[in-house]
C-alpha cells in the first residue's frame, strides 16, 4: 500500500480560490494555508474549529476567518459551576462537560478528584468521562483565571478548556480552544451562556503566563498528595433537561 493510500494523521492543505475550506480527508487535524496565515482545522462529534496558528500575508490566496462551532452551555449550568466552586473553597474544583446528542442536553460531571488551593486533578486520569469530555473547566478559587504552564503541559487534547476565578468576589472566566497542544483564546460567550454574575475575562485583559507551582508554599507531586482526602460531589438535578452528576 502506497503512502497516498494510507490514513495521514496530519494534512497540509490550501484554501480554495473562492475562499472556502478545501475538502478535508479523514485526519487528526489539518493545516490550511490562506492569504492571512496558517490555520489549524479539527473536527469531532459536536465540535468543529478553525484556529489561527501563524499570522502572515500570503499573496494570491483568499483569507480565512477562524471559528468555533458547537452547542452552547446554558446559564443554569454556569450558575451551578459558580456555586459549587464557592462551596469548595479554599480549594479548586474540576468539571467535565459532555453533550448528549440524542437528548440535546449537556451532562456536567464533577469526578472523584484531588483538590488543593492551587491545583486540582482527577483521581482517575483514564476516566472515560474525562477522556471524551467536550469541555474541561476548573476553578481557581480566589485567584484570577489564567492558563498556566502546567495547564499547557496537561491540556494536550482536542476540546474546550476554561478556568473560572475570583469565585468569592467578582467571578471571571477565561476560555480557549485546545487542539493537540495548539491554543486559541476566545470570548467565553462563544461557548457559554454566561449569567450576569460571571464576567468574561477575555475582554480588556492581556494574555498572562503564570506558573501555578510558584503560588503554593511547596510543590506537591501527585505521589505526595495521593493519600489526601478525595473530593466527590453529590449528584444534583437542576431541571428536567440538564443532568448534573
Amino acid at each position: 500500500m502506497g503512502q497516498t493510500d494510507m490514513f495521514k494523521l496530519v494534512q497540509h492543505l490550501i484554501v480554495q480560490d473562492d475562499g472556502k475550506l478545501p475538502p478535508i480527508p479523514d485526519c487528526l487535524y489539518a493545516y490550511i494555508m490562506a492569504g492571512n496565515g496558517v490555520f489549524l482545522y479539527a473536527k469531532r462529534d459536536d465540535l468543529e474549529v478553525l484556529i489561527p496558528v501563524s499570522r502572515a500575508t500570503i499573496a494570491g490566496l483568499p483569507t480565512l476567518e477562524p471559528f468555533v462551532s458547537m452547542p452552547r452551555v446554558p446559564a443554569i449550568l454556569m450558575h451551578h459551576i459558580l456555586q459549587a466552586s464557592k462551596e469548595n473553597l479554599p480549594n479548586e474544583i474540576l468539571f467535565w462537560f459532555n453533550f448528549d446528542r440524542d437528548q440535546q442536553v449537556w451532562n456536567l460531571d464533577a469526578p472523584l478528584q484531588f483538590c488543593r488551593p492551587a491545583s486540582v486533578f482527577p483521581a482517575d486520569k483514564n476516566d472515560p468521562l474525562g477522556i471524551k469530555a467536550l469541555i474541561d473547566l476548573h476553578s481557581h478559587a480566589l485567584m484570577d483565571p489564567f492558563f498556566s504552564r502546567i495547564d499547557n503541559k496537561d491540556e494536550q487534547g482536542f476540546r474546550i478548556f476554561a478556568v473560572i476565578g475570583k469565585v468569592n468576589g467578582k467571578p471571571e472566566i477565561i476560555v480557549r480552544v485546545g487542539v493537540y497542544g495548539n491554543y486559541w483564546n476566545i470570548p467565553a460567550s462563544m461557548i457559554f451562556e454566561l449569567s450576569e454574575e460571571i464576567r468574561d475575562a477575555y475582554y480588556g485583559k492581556g494574555e498572562v503566563d503564570y506558573d501555578e507551582t510558584n503560588i503554593e508554599e511547596e510543590n506537591f507531586s501527585e505521589e505526595q498528595i495521593i493519600s489526601e482526602e478525595v473530593t466527590e460531589l453529590d449528584i444534583l438535578l437542576l431541571d428536567e433537561t440538564t443532568r448534573v452528576e
